[in-house]
């Protein structure tokens, strides 16, 4: 009940936000339903177990209180309650009397509990001061041992000019030591001046070779600049020349236009100029005066036909459209070809590794059944048309040939189809795969070495569910534990009587039956 809403003013409560509010999952999943109260009608709110999970919302009217309605009170109950009332207060009052009488005996005993606590800090504090005593006293004693060892070893000593005699003879050798470390110093003073004099020269080398490379690096800086100087006057001159040449270029390709629309006695005229060198010889001045005189030759032109110049300067224009439409075109397919190759690049290689990797299982499953097969892609200028072709050899005197509806035979097909599911099924992610009626066509040999194929890919712990559908199963075929067989029994022989028929009784029968002649043999 306390988890149940409830609102008293229906008209103040949002059912559909109260719909939503109450139907959401909880961090794990659960929840999607409750019960709220708007006014006077229950809402019972639930979520569909099938599809999207919906929530739903079923309303009935609250009916009126049938219990706890009157407040009518019994007196012989009340005096009942006041009564144990009493008793209780009573037996309160000794049990707070009893509480004072055992606070007064604890006040006692503490008081008693810490005299006697006092007495034990004494005798603890006693014990301490002898132990430490006991400590003290050991100690003096091994100072004793200690002393006692040495008197007897200075009583014992050799006599005094024995032992002068001794150290004199030590002296002496210390200075010898001496003597010599001394020696062995000056020869390592001598030769610290020799290496100090070659490490002082190496240093001034040093500080030239520096002062060199500075000055070197100054010099190569220098010329940098120059260099870099030159290269930009350098490209700043290429590039004048490369838009000369573009301008000469367009011009040229402007003249050779106009060229080839005259007619052919000035194409012929023009070529014999270029052949001959007379068209270089004349100079700009020469060529603009020429082309004045055409022009005037134009004007008169146009006076006898005024529209040729229009139709000229149209067909242009229409041509410098197309050609430059053509031009966008040849740069948007350039620009796909190289999109498309990217993409190929990235996805090719993956495929042809996939393909390959199925490829050798697809391989294998043949050679354990002593055939041979094998799978590559079969590229093609259009997508749509790329292919995987599968080539197969079922005798020892075939090649290996593609696999048709018209070269091979039903059996080799459904054979060649179930051992490339298979070898597909390993490198597939899917929940599960259903293959109906496969061993139909199939030879004993061929069968039975399929089936066993497909128990070794498919009872795998990280295999997916794999569902075989057949009306037959050859006898002695290779299980797993994995593995759950079913039987569908159907058709108008079964017996319209239920609990006759049961495969599992019948079974369980079986074996009870089976299991009493074995012990009565």
């Amino acid at each position: 009940m306390h988890r149940t809403a409830v609102g008293l003013d229906g008209s103040k409560v949002d059912v559909a936000r109260a719909m939503e509010a109450v139907s959401r999952f909880g961090p794990r999943g659960e929840g999607g339903g409750a019960t709220f109260i708007a006014g006077n009608v229950i809402n019972t709110v639930q979520r569909s177990r099938y599809g999207r999970r919906v929530a739903q919302n079923m309303t009935r009217d609250l009916r009126p209180a049938r219990n706890l309605v009157t407040s009518a009170v019994d007196p012989e109950v009340k005096r009942e309650l006041d009564r144990v009332i009493q008793e209780a207060r009573q037996a309160l009052e000794v049990i707070n009397e009893g509480a004072n009488e055992l606070a007064a005996e604890e006040r006692t005993i503490r008081e008693a509990e810490s005299v006697y606590k006092r007495k034990f800090d004494e005798l603890d504090k006693r014990k301490k001061k002898v132990i430490e005593t006991k400590k003290h006293l050991g100690s003096l004693a091994g100072k004793i041992e200690v002393c006692k060892a040495k008197l007897v070893e200075l009583e014992n000593a050799p006599p005094v000019d024995d032992e002068r005699a001794r150290l004199k003879q030590g002296l002496l050798d210390i200075s010898q030591k001496r003597v010599k470390v001394a020696k062995d110093y000056t020869q390592l003073i001598r030769s610290l001046i020799v290496d100090q004099i070659a490490a002082t020269r190496s240093g001034i080398e040093f500080l030239q070779v520096g002062a060199n490379r500075n000055a070197l690096e100054a010099l190569c800086q220098e010329k940098d600049e120059r260099y870099q100087r030159a290269l930009a006057e350098f490209d700043e001159a290429d590039k004048i020349f490369l838009a000369a040449k573009e301008d000469a270029k367009s011009k040229r390709d402007i003249s050779v236009a106009l060229v080839r629309q005259m007619d052919r006695e000035f194409q012929e005229q023009f070529e014999k100029m270029e052949l001959d060198g007379s068209v270089h010889e004349r100079t700009v001045d020469q060529l603009r005066a020429e082309l004045e005189t055409q022009r005037a030759n134009l004007d008169l032109i146009m006076i006898t036909n005024p529209g040729v110049i229009n139709q000229y300067e149209r067909r242009k224009a229409e041509i410098g459209d197309l050609s430059t439409k053509i031009e966008d075109k040849e740069k948007k397919c350039i620009k796909l070809e190289r999109d498309i190759k990217f993409a190929r690049d990235n996805w090719q290689p993956a495929l042809e590794r996939l393909v390959a990797s199925i490829g050798r299982k697809f391989s294998a499953a043949f050679d354990r059944i002593g055939c041979a097969g094998e799978i590559s892609i079969s590229p093609h200028d259009d997508y749509e048309k790329w292919a995987i072709d599968i080539l197969v050899k079922f005798r020892d005197k075939e090649k290996l040939t593609l696999l048709t509806g018209q070269r091979q035979s039903g059996g080799e097909r459904s054979l060649t189809t179930i051992l490339y599911l298979m070898s597909l099924t390993e490198e597939a992610r899917t929940p599960f795969s259903l293959v109906d009626e496969i061993n139909q066509g199939m030879d004993q040999r061929a069968e039975r070495a399929v089936h066993n194929s497909m128990v070794e890919v498919t009872c795998k712990p990280d295999s997916c569910q794999y569902f075989l559908i057949t009306p037959k199963l050859l006898p002695d075929l290779m299980y797993h534990e994995r593995m759950k067989i079913l039987c569908v029994n159907n058709g108008e022989w079964l017996p319209e009587a239920k609990g006759i028929g049961n495969m599992m009784n019948m079974i369980d029968t079986f074996v009870q039956m089976r299991d009493r002649s074995s012990r009565a043999g």
